[in-house]
């Protein structure tokens, strides 16, 4: 019995020790990966997304800055997946102050005008898949948006300099936005303390196209070759692109041509409809018919 109780103590003791091995082998390979991973890259940042953000350090749910989850943290190069700016030599640039106002446009093949209400021509499938192929400028994507959501450029009477005015602007939209918002992020610079206000206006602008009228890319601009986008293609920019062309396609099939007024009515006509739905399926059991918030600009 002496020698079975001291079998099953060495044994105990073996096993022990072992794990302790493979646990220190284990972590000897993961502090090798990450010095591995640093070296490739000594300008990427890694960082613990808790309570304290401010703090850089690994971890074991650690984020290269590159990831959706790491939106605003950008220590790394830009994606060679976007095209460049679109420079005119001694023209305005993303850098300045007065860019949304005096930028250059058009600069290339992009019907648009930065004066009046949008027409027809603005919002051709052949524009919309530009913008979302990038053959147009982010100024020119954000002065149609701005220009479909009733911002005018304009000259104020006493001669000051061209701004853009709100006055015919959505109600709903320039209560929240009175001057026009850059909703691509024109200077390409992700971090959070100057990125932060155009993603936020790219949302706002997404969560006011209904249910039945987002995913329209493919629907319209297939006759193009477009199939969308693979996720690794997938940059910031492309990314907004797409959300604005979007809206644009929303604003062309139920906004383009009616006043405020006749819109107005619309949605007092579709909201009743909408209560009659949803009381028949109150009253039926049916609940497959939820519909995300919508923020309307009308």
């Amino acid at each position: 019995m002496k020698c079975s109780a001291v079998s099953i103590t060495a044994f105990t003791a073996l096993l022990f020790l072992s794990r302790v091995d493979a646990f220190l082998t284990l972590r000897s390979s993961s502090c090798k990966r990450v010095e591995r991973r640093l070296s490739i890259n000594p300008s990427r940042e890694w960082h613990i997304f808790s309570s304290d953000k401010t703090s850089p350090s690994l971890a074991e749910d650690e984020t290269p800055t590159t990831s959706f989850k790491a939106r605003f943290i950008d220590a790394t190069p830009k994606s060679p997946l976007d095209k460049p700016h679109i420079i005119v030599p001694g023209a305005t640039t993303p850098n300045d102050l007065d860019y949304s106002i005096n930028g250059p446009l058009p600069t290339v093949d992009f019907v648009l005008t930065r004066e009046g209400p949008a027409v027809a021509e603005e919002l051709a499938d052949e524009n919309l898949l530009k913008v979302i192929c990038q053959e147009c400028t982010d100024l020119e994507v954000n002065t149609l948006v701005w220009k479909c959501l009733g911002y005018r450029h304009e000259v104020d009477i006493t001669g000051e300099s061209p701004r853009w005015g709100n006055k015919e602007c959505f109600p709903n939209w320039s209560s929240r936005y009175p001057v026009p918002p850059d909703f691509l992020g024109m200077k390409r610079v992700y971090s959070k303390d100057v990125d932060e206000p155009s993603l936020r206006s790219n949302q706002a602008l997404v969560r006011t196209i209904p249910l039945s009228n987002k995913q329209q890319l493919k629907v319209h601009l297939k006759k193009y070759g477009f199939r969308g986008f693979k996720l690794k293609e997938l940059t910031p920019n492309k990314t907004r692109r797409a959300q604005c062309a979007n809206w644009l396609l929303y604003y062309r099939e139920e906004i383009f041509g009616y006043s405020l007024k006749e819109l107005q009515v619309r949605k007092k006509e579709r909201l009743k409809k909408e209560k009659e739905e949803s009381e028949w399926n109150r009253t039926t059991g049916n609940n497959d018919n939820w519909r995300p918030p919508l923020d309307e600009v009308v």
